[in-house]
């Protein structure tokens, strides 16, 4: 056994019997995302899942939240999961989720575009102006959505995009940090034109998410001039991992969270927290924000059926999102902090 192999080992060991996590950020230089990272990321595992996600909010201040899954399902094998929520649509929030085999899940490589059920819906084209979503649904009546980035802050990456955490892979892609969007939205027969700012993200996973992070805190900015946006998970034991992008004079570039920390003291991940602050590395200022939701959420209430519910809290755990705004010394930031 090489010295290298035994000190790794040592250091394993440590953490362990201190009760802190293992991360190993990816390997490899920062990048611009490109196609294919935009694709699906297959791996060998039955627990492994991947999810495009999308948050959308709006000049009136809706917001609307998209997120399309590839997920193992105890009992049942992979399958393809759809959401969407809207908070604040006419002064009402209204959800739908949607299951599907996976030979739903179309890849059209020649059009950098991908297709769900016959094209209900869709990620048309690469990620970035022009990047089209779209979300069909009728099932406790009609929810629809179509809209487009009209402008788009480039991706960024760092390498191969991959976090080695406890042992465990995840990978994160910041495909548009930031860009503005146009569209219609459509509940039931009402059908209105929107506008407002998008942000999008890509994640998988080769374990379970509720094995791998007891809070996932995401992020995002109203402003294309200064922002901080990204994606930090919170181990058990309190250790943060992922990437955010960090925004100013039009050049961007990655930063890590060094700490999450809550009333200034490391932050205990096993309850929602009543305030938190992100630090940061590269000596940018901490995200220091008070979490007052605007939204409870959880993703159970997406599907019908005590079947259909416990099979998804199978696969993904019981998946709790708080949805909120705050200020801070940044500007204004929407985030999401999602807990099982």
């Amino acid at each position: 056994m090489t010295k290298f192999i035994k000190n790794s080992l040592l250091l394993l060991l440590c953490l362990a019997s201190l009760g802190i996590s293992a991360v190993n950020n990816p390997v490899g230089e920062e990048r611009k995302t490109n196609v294919a990272d935009f694709f699906r990321h297959p791996q060998k595992s039955d627990k492994y899942n991947e999810m495009w996600s999308y948050v959308f909010v709006l000049d009136n201040g809706t917001k609307i939240y998209v997120n399309y899954t590839w997920m193992y399902v105890p009992t049942q094998g992979f399958k393809i999961g759809t959401d969407f929520s809207i908070w604040n649509f006419k002064g009402k929030s209204h959800s739908v989720g949607r299951q599907y085999s996976t030979d739903r899940f179309v890849e059209d490589k020649s059009t950098n575009s991908i297709f769900i059920n016959n094209g209900d819906y869709l990620m048309e084209k690469a990620p970035g102006v022009g990047h089209r979503v779209l979300f069909s649904a009728n099932k406790n009546g009609k929810k629809f959505l179509d809209v487009s980035f009209t402008s788009a802050v480039s991706g960024v990456v760092p390498g191969d995009g991959v976090f080695n955490v406890d042992g465990n892979k995840f990978g994160l892609y910041v495909h548009i940090p930031y860009g503005r969007i146009k569209g219609r939205v459509g509940i039931g027969e009402d059908t209105v034109e929107i506008s407002g700012y998008g942000y999008m993200d890509h994640v998988w996973q080769n374990e379970k998410p509720a094995e791998m992070a007891t809070r996932m805190l995401t992020f995002s900015m109203p402003s294309p001039k200064l922002f901080i946006a990204g994606r930090t998970g919170v181990t058990k034991n309190g250790t943060p991992y992922g990437y955010s992008i960090h925004h100013s004079e039009n050049t961007s570039k990655i930063i890590y969270p060094v700490s999450v920390l809550e009333n200034e003291k490391n932050y205990n991940p096993k309850s929602f927290p009543k305030n938190l602050t992100i630090v940061w590395s590269d000596d940018i200022v901490p995200i220091k924000f008070e979490v007052r939701a605007q939204e409870t959420f959880s993703i159970l209430s997406n599907f019908d059926g005590f079947l259909e519910r416990n099979a998804v809290k199978l696969a993904l755990g019981e998946l709790i999102y708080k949805r909120g705004r705050s200020q801070t010394e940044h500007g204004k930031l929407d985030w999401t902090i999602a807990g099982f």
